[in-house]
């Protein structure tokens, strides 16, 4: 099993790098984009399932792996992460299935955030989610976003060292640095994009962006190293997350793909609740769905 485990990380882990080890993750070779965008499922709609459970209706559906959700309240506690990664990993390995995308709550140097780095690592997970910076709107912004450039490039250099590269993907709200996509400019202006890439979310560009992303996305495509796959409509003049393809994220996608992007594509199911358990089957049968209308986008 060990061996086995071994040749699937190194092999997945071996191409994704390679497909961000430039500053950009956009191919000029059409067959290379096809070979290079593995897909996982974000874990959170999910993780009320055992994780041999979920590797192997992972593995029903034609899937890489899982973004785990290796924060507070998911799938490991943090303070658990170093006792129960590696029979987490070893779960999902039976069933030919590891975990790409690590999402936690770090986005800073700080107490405990080489030791987590350490034991991704060594569980050969090659990405991890940041945590989002957030305004503080009592204070001027232009300097905050300094000091989240300042914070970022300290944690991204620390990231690389342990062979770890950093995601962070833009969330819609006033609230949210990233929001606009072009405020990410200004934070990652002196962070290589081999230390922290965005992973640009279909849903969150086109709600908050709305006729507007074409500019941002193109700012921000050298920087792009992943692709967070979801969809939105508004109703009643509120945005509405609805299942993939029935909303308004399929030209960002065409965008994309007339780009030939290149790196790892995360399904997220955020159109049912994700808390009642009762609810569990209904989202398992949603996300499959998703998964199957991103693989006719593919």
């Amino acid at each position: 099993m060990t061996d086995r485990r071994e040749f699937l990380t190194r092999t997945i882990a071996a191409s994704c790098m390679a497909s961000l080890a430039g500053r950009s993750t956009f191919s000029r070779e059409p067959e290379l984009a096809d070979e290079l965008h593995p897909i996982v499922v974000f874990a959170k709609p999910l993780q009320q399932m055992s994780i041999d459970e979920l590797g192997r209706r992972l593995k029903s559906i034609g899937v890489q792996g899982l973004e785990a959700t290796l924060r507070k309240g998911g799938q490991i506690e943090p303070a658990n992460l170093a006792a129960e990664l590696p029979e987490f990993c070893e779960a999902l390995a039976r069933h030919d299935q590891r975990v790409l995308i690590a999402t936690c709550d770090l986005n800073r140097v700080e107490g405990g955030v080489e030791g987590y780095l350490k034991t991704l690592a060594k569980s050969k997970i090659p990405f991890l989610r940041m945590a989002y910076y957030r305004y503080d709107f009592s204070r001027p912004v232009l300097p905050q976003l300094k000091k989240f450039g300042r914070e970022a490039a300290e944690f991204g250099k620390l990231c690389e060292a342990h062979g770890v590269k950093a995601l962070y993907q833009n969330h819609a709200g006033a609230g949210y640095v990233g929001a606009a996509l072009w405020d990410l400019l200004e934070v990652l202006q002196n962070v290589a994009p081999e230390q922290i890439a965005i992973a640009i979310d279909l849903c969150h560009t086109t709600h908050e962006l709305s006729e507007s992303w074409p500019a941002a996305y193109q700012a921000v495509r050298d920087r792009i190293g992943a692709v967070f796959v979801k969809d939105f409509k508004w109703i009643d003049g509120k945005a509405t997350n609805v299942p993939l393809g029935e909303g308004r994220a399929k030209p960002l996608w065409d965008q994309l793909t007339r780009d030939r992007f290149a790196g790892p594509i995360s399904l997220h199911m955020e159109h049912l609740d994700h808390r009642p358990i009762e609810l569990i089957e209904e989202r398992w049968r949603a996300t499959s769905n998703d998964v199957a209308v991103l693989r006719s986008w593919l």
